[in-house]
């Protein structure tokens, strides 16, 4: 039987659906008896809803885009100084 920790190690592999057939039924026999981890299991499924539910990601501010636009560009110009 696994404790606490190892089962919180596991969690977000198996709600991925990507733990071993083994190590998923090790975890699923700690949940049986661990209130605590299934609390923990049930706020980390919600919790990934609610992200995956977001329409899209917040738009990058100008200021930023400037500054990478630069630095990449920057970039370009060391790369092909060295070629």
């Amino acid at each position: 039987m696994i404790d606490c920790r190892e089962a919180v190690r596991r969690m977000w592999t198996y709600l991925d659906e990507a733990l071993e057939a083994k190590p998923a039924e090790e975890f699923e026999a700690h949940l049986l008896t661990c209130q605590r981890c299934c609390g923990e299991l049930e706020f980390n499924r919600q919790m990934r809803d609610v992200v995956a539910e977001r329409e899209g990601t917040p738009p990058m501010p100008d200021e930023l885009r400037s500054r990478i636009d630069l630095l990449l560009a920057g970039a370009e110009g060391m790369k092909g100084g060295a070629a």
